[in-house]
């Protein structure tokens, strides 16, 4: 059955969805499948060639090449469309294309008169997000509609590719397994995510502990990753306690072992990274998507007030962490106790 699914948000989301699209995958054909993605991803899933027959970029701004792509997109007829972002302009989108059914996550909120007319036809069929349910449990309805079984191993998504697969040139990079990776981007930094969360900004003295602490006891190099965007506290660590060894890779050496500080990872990168460690420290985001297919240790430290929302996110809870934000000297105790 010739099925277009659209989800257009952002990498996390889309990474939340990839188990299901794989079931989907297997009921219909790789051959079968083609997918509508934001623009803002389309480069890093592009050559992902295993998950789809085609991909098409949906433009989050320019106007003409959103009719460009309606009009690539009516060359093909679909038996479906199904729709996992319940976005406006995801639906606008699926009933400007040539299809014989249509299947929509929608929230109830949505459904005002004007969506209600939309919705009020033969071949539209509905899976409705009351926002508080589980999108484990709200996909796994939509692709039973379908007649379709989800299977554990469609957690898997990705391939696996080890690390000489990376992007960025790495001195010496195979030889740091074994290997936690951390990632330390702007959520660590309430004044720089969202000023109401907990803070953790670390004070040098506390992280350069923490990372002596954890080299000791685990016996474990450690890869410190970024996001992308700019943090003082990174500089810092960078001139106070590391060596240059390129651009992109700085290194501080304790005992027998490394902590390695990467900088301007890809997004290729990070999947590789996650993949082949034995722990993932984060925020939660994409990289806890990844590390759930690989069944990797997982630290997620999260915002207290926010238990709910993370639940929705979380699908597959083996070897799942849950700490909460507060003092960073309180919490990488907590970090050491459920690392593996």
């Amino acid at each position: 059955m010739k099925t277009l699914i659209i989800r257009t948000d952002k990498l996390g989301d889309f990474y939340l969805t990839l188990p299901y699209i794989r079931s989907l995958q297997r009921k219909y054909g790789k051959e079968n499948i083609d997918i509508v993605i934001s623009g803002d991803i389309y480069d890093h899933f592009k050559n992902k060639d295993y998950l789809f027959n085609k991909i098409f970029s949906f433009p989050q701004k320019n106007l003409i090449n959103k009719i460009l792509l309606i009009f690539k997109l009516r060359n093909f007829f679909y038996d479906q469309v199904i729709i996992f972002d319940g976005k406006d302009r995801s639906i606008i989108l699926s009933y400007l294309l040539k299809c014989a059914k249509k299947i929509f996550v929608i929230e109830k909120r949505k459904l005002n008169f004007i969506f209600r007319l939309f919705l009020n036809k033969k071949n539209i069929f509905t899976v409705y997000d009351d926002r508080k349910e589980n999108y484990s449990s709200l996909f796994s309805n939509l692709i039973s509609s379908l007649n379709v079984k989800f299977a554990e191993s469609d957690y898997k998504f990705l391939k696996y590719e080890n690390l000489n697969h990376l992007e960025t040139k790495c001195p010496s990079i195979n030889n740091l397994t074994p290997y936690t990776l951390l990632h330390l981007d702007e959520k660590w930094f309430s004044n720089l995510y969202i000023n109401k969360f907990a803070d953790m900004t670390p004070s040098y003295g506390d992280f350069l502990l923490f990372i002596k602490k954890f080299i000791s006891s685990k016996n474990q190099n450690l890869i410190i990753t970024t996001g992308i965007k700019k943090i003082s506290f990174i500089d810092g660590l960078k001139m106070k306690f590391f060596t240059k060894i390129n651009e992109n890779f700085y290194e501080f050496n304790h005992i027998n072992f490394k902590a390695i500080l990467l900088l301007n990872s890809s997004i290729k990168d990070l999947e590789t990274l996650s993949m082949n460690s034995n722990n993932i420290i984060t925020c939660n985001g994409p990289l806890t998507q990844i590390a759930q297919s690989f069944n990797i240790n997982i630290i997620d430290i999260l915002e207290n007030d926010m238990e709910e929302w993370y639940d929705r996110h979380i699908y597959n809870k083996k070897k799942y962490h849950r700490l909460f934000r507060k003092k960073f000297n309180d919490v990488y105790k907590e970090i050491l106790f459920n690392l593996r």
